[in-house]
């Protein structure tokens, strides 16, 4: 159980590192953005572009955390096939948790963590697109 603890905790400390490093490049992609529409008076095509930007960073990074968890599920042979693993990852970091694929006894707090994290991901997430949205929104969509 010791082992299951340090090995989860260390892993929702690399994918925060992750989700830390994604909420960084997606800023910086808005603010450079604005930067270059600074010069005339930025559209609804514009917003569209950022905000389906900033998505996509969000997806990938949310993609890059359920592999952590795959590959390492993959590394400790919990699973017998990868498709398994990353199937696993993927329910159970969305919080869906279908219950069809189970992680064995020895293994079975990890799946908590796995939770947890998507739990923290997708809550930091939604955090930073409102906040991208609240901020575009003021500058490319006038108020009538």
């Amino acid at each position: 159980m010791i082992s299951e603890l340090i090995i989860g905790t260390l892993t929702i400390l690399a994918s925060t590192a992750v989700m830390i490093a994604f909420v960084l490049m997606t800023i910086r992609l808005v603010r450079r953005a604005e930067t270059n529409y600074a010069d005339h008076r930025p559209g609804i095509l514009q917003f569209f572009l950022l905000l389906s930007s900033a998505v996509v960073m969000v997806l990938i990074a949310n993609t890059l955390c359920v592999w952590m968890w795959a590959l390492l599920f993959h590394f400790l042979d919990v699973f017998p096939t990868l498709e398994e693993a990353v199937y696993f990852s993927m329910v159970s970091f969305s919080t869906v948790g279908y219950g069809d694929v189970v992680v064995e006894h020895g293994w079975r707090i990890l799946s908590g963590f796995v939770a947890v994290n998507g739990l923290l991901a997708f809550g930091v997430f939604t955090a930073v697109l409102i906040e991208i949205i609240r901020g575009l929104s003021d500058r490319y969509i006038p108020r009538r």
